[in-house]
């Protein structure tokens, strides 16, 4: 696996797991993350809103020699409680297309107290045309009745699935062109969000938030806050704005946190200036400035091309 997609797959795995100010004493940080959750059979039966399982479709464009492998990374909470939360990891070991759409492959799995069974299966559409699935069931014992806090103690958290394919590539989730787009259409997915993951599409990761194809951490970013989604450079502010007391009890509580908060009182003013934004200019070529001005400072003036002297990048992940 690739630097990049490896920090990814690290910064949306900890999405959530501590947000400021870090401390566990917070509502919001009583648990490692709100995203991505697999609960208990006995609590998703008591709530339409929560799964037990996991399932993630995809189509994959490949003959039957192409080899495909699966992942799954997942928090499982700590026995102290909080926010603390130990990272888990399963995988199937990669096989050939034709193999597995003859026979699916299945295995059950044991983390100190949490069990849970994986299934991947493929089955073929067209030639080189390969619907994929891989489904993930939390199988632990939980009481009836329990509440959220007891029921997250025996869940997987922030779950992330990927299949990786050597010698194909897989479709898009937001195809919908042709008898691809209508075999896409067709694979539903439970609990995850598909987007692909690498520009050379041969990696499909089943997100806990919504992303879209191909998402990259922004390279400003000064590393992992566990909230990806919001202003860094605020957050950076705000950490250095804490008080010797208060990162001493932060620190304490979480090492993870430590040494986050380590990275941190380290940034320099040309960090702070390099995340205060950027402008990426693009499509120079078809702006011209006189049709620009008119259709600035002449509202009769339609222009098919422009003006748009400045598009930003791709929405990043962080």
């Amino acid at each position: 696996m690739n630097a990049a997609l490896e920090a990814l797959l690290g910064t949306l795995l900890y999405e959530g797991y501590a947000l400021y100010p870090y401390t566990s004493s917070a509502t919001k940080n009583a648990t490692p993350t709100p995203f991505g959750i697999v609960y208990p059979p006995a609590y998703a039966e008591e709530r339409r809103s929560a799964f037990d399982h996991l399932g993630l479709r995809c189509v994959a464009r490949g003959e039957g020699g192409a080899l495909i492998e699966a992942e799954v990374r997942f928090l499982q909470a700590a026995p102290e409680g909080g926010h603390r939360a130990v990272e888990r990891r399963l995988a199937i070991p990669a096989r050939p297309l034709g193999e597995l759409a003859a026979a699916a492959h299945s295995e059950s799995f044991v983390f100190d107290g949490l069990s849970g069974r994986l299934h991947l299966s493929a089955r073929p559409l067209a030639p080189g045309i390969t619907r994929v699935a891989l489904f993930l069931h939390n199988t632990t014992t939980c009481a009836p009745g329990a509440d959220r806090a007891e029921a997250l103690r025996h869940s997987l958290l922030s779950t992330h699935p990927f299949l990786t394919l050597s010698g194909g590539t897989f479709a898009s989730p937001l195809e919908r062109d042709g008898d691809l787009g209508r075999a896409v259409e067709r694979c539903a997915c439970v609990n995850t969000y598909p987007v692909l993951a690498t520009p050379e599409d041969d990696v499909l990761l089943g997100a806990t938030i919504a992303l879209p194809d191909h998402p990259r951490l922004a390279p400003e970013s000064g590393g992992d806050l566990f909230d990806a989604t919001e202003i860094e450079e605020a957050l950076v502010l705000h950490l250095l704005a804490l008080s010797d007391e208060e990162r001493a009890q932060v620190g304490r509580e979480d090492p993870r946190i430590r040494g986050l908060l380590a990275r941190v009182a380290g940034t320099t003013p040309a960090d702070l200036m390099r995340l205060h934004g950027r402008t990426v200019i693009s499509d120079a070529a078809v702006f011209d400035p006189a049709v620009f001005d008119a259709a600035v400072f002449d509202p009769a003036v339609v222009n098919p091309v422009g003006p748009r002297p400045v598009n930003p990048e791709p929405r990043e992940a962080a």
